[in-house]
């Protein structure tokens, strides 16, 4: 396993990814920090061949509700199979 980036504990989402989508770990996964993101931390995450996004909220004390990714991933996901453009949702 290679070297965790800052806020993202590999081993603890390798145990999640085995338990919820097993078939996406084709091998443990490695994560690297994508830089230039405004507030929550983003993450490039790869399996083997299967890769993702990850977004988790900024470390240290932050207002709760300021970086909300659980309302992210609903803004995101109610608008899969529809036309609107992700530039909307901004």
């Amino acid at each position: 396993m290679t070297a965790e980036p800052p806020g993202l504990d590999l081993g603890r989402l390798a145990a999640y990814l085995r338990e919820q989508w097993p078939e996406l770990v084709q091998r443990p996964p490695t994560a690297t920090l994508i830089a230039g993101g405004r507030s929550n931390l983003t993450y490039l995450v790869a399996c083997g061949s299967v890769r993702f996004v990850l977004r988790r909220p900024p470390l240290g004390h932050v207002l709760a509700s300021a970086h909300d990714v659980g309302r992210e991933y609903l803004a995101i996901s109610v608008r899969a199979g529809t036309p609107v453009p992700d530039a909307l949702l901004h």
